[in-house]
């Protein structure tokens, strides 16, 4: 019963995220309704423990109940005057959004056998999520590396220390000093609020937001489908997420990539819908979503700093450079998107960079960059292809993502939809060298880091196959 806390913990939180997500859309809302809770539960949490750390190390206020709940109540006021001020009152309404292709459309009137069909795959998914996630979040007792030795490891010691602390023994008794702490602590941190304001630490209530991350990135995807698809298109898109056994695995266990595998997720979709748009006012919203979840990204993962924000700024640049010979977008509004980006992300990427410099932690994934050897390793690209097309791990997602992209390479390429597919092969390509000609080889290898790379781009990857596939069976298709 202790995982009950779990609601008061994210209460304040989700509210944050949902007045932030508010301001950012203006006049012009663009999210749906449900749609605007999820996904100010997820940048709102992240976002909050932000700030909880940034007035933590500048003030050495106490992680403690008082300090958690002060910091949100706080945030809660303020964001709720400029909310107040700054957002109509009208009723908050979203339109359907979709590009300017035939995608074509599907009767909702389904027949009775596929609603059968549709009726028991939804029961199975939702068995199978809640079992997965209730054996391993509730019932059994920390045991995964990561998570002894860094996620729970740390939001512990931040809950009983009442403080972030760079220097403790791990289980091994070595010192994790530069090492595991390398990591931003969003997600200790998080798990140090609901002990603390339980009055307890509970293993069952600190892991049981990891399934909520995970059941996050299911609805966010079927949300973002329903822009560009039909509702038959997104369940089937949603239902191709939640029955990848990796992903799945992930999401049911206290480790951190379904976690930034959503967050990375809501900055590339809405940068995607950005583009998609022909309204100028509904591309503005959009992108100042999609600045503030790129913004957020440095403070879950070291991977979000160093390869996928990057990433995302690079197809942003291409993006408003083609809106802008398109003349779809103005100068003065491609300048005003970079600075809501670079303003954002400066705010958060400073002064977590600052802090990893003065406390001399690492830049890599719990790993030094510097002085690193460049070598060919052998066997590194047989493993990748067995993890990718040999294992149950991805069942046959990409296989059909390379046939669809070879068949329906104009829609892939030569439509909104690059956004997705340039921002997939660009972060997936370029962690080719990695692997095949530095240290990093062991992550491919031992099918560690590699497998974890896809968990991240898991939910971009089967938007692009599931829009793709509709463009297959459109009926006024004519690519």
């Amino acid at each position: 019963m202790s995982s009950i806390w779990i609601i008061p913990g994210l209460a304040l939180p989700t509210v944050i995220g949902w007045l932030i997500l508010r301001i950012l859309e203006g006049k012009t809302p663009v999210l749906f309704k449900w749609e605007r809770w999820i996904m100010g539960f997820v940048l709102g949490l992240t976002f909050t423990m932000f700030i909880t750390f940034l007035i933590h190390i500048t003030t050495e206020m106490p992680l403690n109940r008082m300090g958690y709940l002060g910091v949100q109540l706080v945030l809660t006021l303020l964001i709720g005057i400029v909310w107040k001020i700054k957002v109509p009152s009208t009723k908050c309404q979203t339109n359907i959004l979709t590009w300017n292709l035939e995608l074509g459309t599907w009767n909702l009137e389904l027949s009775r056998p596929l609603k059968i069909i549709i009726s028991i795959l939804l029961t199975w998914t939702i068995v199978k999520i809640l079992l997965t996630g209730v054996t391993f979040l509730l019932l059994t007792p920390p045991f995964l590396g990561d998570t002894v030795d860094n996620w729970n490891l740390r939001g512990k010691i931040f809950f009983s220390e009442q403080k972030i602390v760079l220097s403790y023994p791990n289980p091994k008794g070595e010192l994790a000093t530069g090492e595991i702490n390398t990591y931003p602590p969003a997600v200790p941190m998080t798990k140090a609020s609901f002990a603390s304001i339980a009055g307890t630490w509970s293993e069952p209530l600190v892991n049981v937001v990891h399934l909520l991350w995970y059941l996050a990135a299911i609805a966010l995807l079927f949300f973002s489908l329903r822009r560009v698809t039909s509702t038959l298109w997104s369940l089937g898109g949603t239902y191709i997420l939640a029955s990848l056994p990796l992903y799945l695995i992930h999401g049911t266990n206290p480790y951190a990539d379904v976690y930034l595998s959503v967050h990375i997720f809501t900055a590339i979709s809405m940068l995607f819908h950005a583009i998609t748009t022909n309204d100028s006012s509904q591309r503005q919203s959009f992108l100042r979503l999609s600045a503030f979840a790129t913004a957020i990204l440095p403070f879950t993962k070291n991977e979000a700093l160093i390869i996928h924000t990057p990433t995302i700024l690079l197809v942003l640049v291409i993006s408003l450079l083609w809106m802008k010979r398109k003349k779809t977008m103005s100068r003065n509004e491609c300048v005003q998107t970079l600075l809501w980006y670079a303003g954002l992300l400066a705010a958060v990427a400073i002064p977590w960079i600052a802090f990893k410099w003065m406390n001399n932690l690492t830049f890599g994934n719990a790993q030094s960059l510097s002085g690193i050897n460049i070598e060919w390793h052998p066997g590194v690209l047989k493993a990748i292809a067995i993890n990718t097309f040999l294992e149950s791990n991805w069942l046959l997602l990409f296989p059909l993502l390379i046939f669809l992209l070879i068949i329906k390479k104009h829609i892939a390429f030569k439509t909104p939809l690059v956004i997705l597919t340039g921002f997939f092969l660009i972060v997936y390509l370029g962690q080719f060298p990695l692997y095949m000609f530095t240290f990093l080889s062991t992550e491919a290898l031992y099918q560690t880091g590699y497998a974890r790379g896809l968990i991240h781009l898991a939910p971009v990857v089967v938007m692009v196959v599931t829009v793709l596939l509709s463009h297959c069976f459109s009926h006024n298709n004519r690519k």
